[in-house]
């Protein structure tokens, strides 16, 4: 049996805290969720286990909003419907995560409807509590008393019964927002819904990948210029570990690191990710939060120590004069080391909408020219030179089969 190396309590504090970067406007919007969530399904008298399942889902129920048209003043929002496919096509092949699967295609109103598959009724349940929960969270106004809002959002939730959502669940909610406590809760300290997961839900190593894999994507899919990268940078970083003599372990914790590198990028305007024209001095000052917001959102991860160093320094040079840390070499680990370097190869091999990648040579004298500037390892950079071809083959393979996951969950957008 594989061992124990972090547990979801952390994974899903990390990943709550890290869409509410991704959407500033609706913060704490999946701590509420979730929260109001678990609360309905135990009014429901619905099982521990099952709740657990249930939580996951309403954290993760618009995983996919990030690939949506932003929408425009006056337009209704997205709803649980709507963002049930493209988060399919970003947790889809999450082996952890398959019951969060099953409630999203019981939402998603183009995969065909199976009443057979197992636990239909549960996952129809399940889809039913969290489209309330969502609904009565962006209801919620955290600049008004939380119960001068109750009568009102009751109100709503009431007139949904029979209407796309079943009366036990109406019911279920109406009897738990009868408690005034839960309001101020709700308003004001939804992280409560952290307790509700024990730290003894273990996660192990490769589960933590298959987690950084589709938190990667979140990341990523924002937007067609940066779609495949991280997996480029995960996949090349682990090549040059294996051939470093990094234990398999290490070399796994180096594939996380990969897909994470870039979490805090989340912080950073898509309009300012797309530009094609030099950043100006204050757009680039925004760039260069993301890697501290990186560190912020995996320092308190357990097992994840080393994995948050070699994300977040990655834009840390051996001279001193990188960020946001502005460390020297000796207090540079040799992970984050092989993050930069793997980085920069990705982002200047690959291709882009606006460019073509660049080519071999152009790529090696690049790279050459930031170990010249005391920024980058010597050492790994030859290790990247002298096995160019493989590394790239590994690269280019990884950053294919993502690019189909990507164009597959792609919206259409007139």
């Amino acid at each position: 049996m594989e061992k124990k190396f972090t547990n979801m309590r952390d994974i899903v504090s990390s990943y709550a805290n890290a869409m509410n970067l991704l959407r500033p406007e609706t913060e704490k919007l999946h701590q509420r969720v979730a929260y109001l969530a678990y609360n309905i399904a135990s009014e429901m008298n619905i099982s521990e286990s099952d709740k657990k399942e249930l939580l996951y889902a309403s954290l993760l129920y618009d995983v996919g909003v990030g690939m949506m048209p932003d929408k425009q003043p006056g337009e209704e929002r997205y709803y649980f419907k709507d963002l049930a496919a493209t988060g399919l096509g970003i947790i889809g092949d999450v082996q952890i995560l398959k019951p969060v699967c099953e409630i999203f295609k019981i939402v998603d109103p183009e995969t065909p409807t199976d009443e057979t598959i197992f636990d239909f009724d549960k996952y129809k349940d399940f889809a039913e509590i969290i489209d309330v929960a969502d609904r009565v969270a962006f209801m919620l106004d955290p600049k008004d008393a939380a119960l001068n809002q109750v009568e009102d959002i009751c109100d709503t939730i009431s007139d949904l019964a029979g209407e796309g959502v079943s009366s036990s669940v109406v019911e279920a909610f109406l009897r738990f927002a009868d408690k005034e406590y839960v309001w101020m809760e709700v308003l004001h300290q939804p992280e409560i819904f952290l307790t509700y997961i024990s730290d003894e839900n273990s996660v192990t190593l490769d589960d933590a990948i298959g987690l950084a894999r589709f938190m990667s994507r979140i990341i990523d899919f924002r937007s067609s210029y940066t779609a495949m990268h991280s997996s480029g940078v995960a996949a090349t970083a682990v090549r040059l570990a294996e051939i470093m003599g990094m234990s398999e372990d290490e070399c796994k914790m180096m594939m996380i690191a990969g897909y994470l590198h870039d979490i805090g990028k989340l912080k950073v305007p898509k309009a300012v990710l797309e530009k094609n024209d030099k950043l100006t001095d204050a757009e680039f000052n925004i760039v260069k939060e993301y890697a501290y917001y990186t560190h912020l959102l995996l320092k308190d991860l357990t097992g994840f120590e080393q994995i948050g160093r070699w994300a977040s320094l990655h834009h840390e040079k051996l001279n001193g004069y990188g960020y946001p840390f502005r460390l020297k070499a000796d207090d540079i680990p040799m992970g984050a080391r092989i993050i930069a370097i793997a980085d920069i190869f990705s982002a200047v091999a690959e291709i882009r909408s606006y460019r073509a990648g660049m080519s071999k040579e152009e790529v090696i004298k690049t790279l050459a020219d930031y170990v010249d500037s005391g920024a980058m390892s010597g050492y790994i950079v030859e290790i990247l030179i002298n096995n160019y071809d493989s590394i790239y083959s590994i690269r280019d393979s990884e950053v294919r089969r993502e690019g189909a996951r990507y164009f597959a969950s792609s919206v259409d957008v007139d």
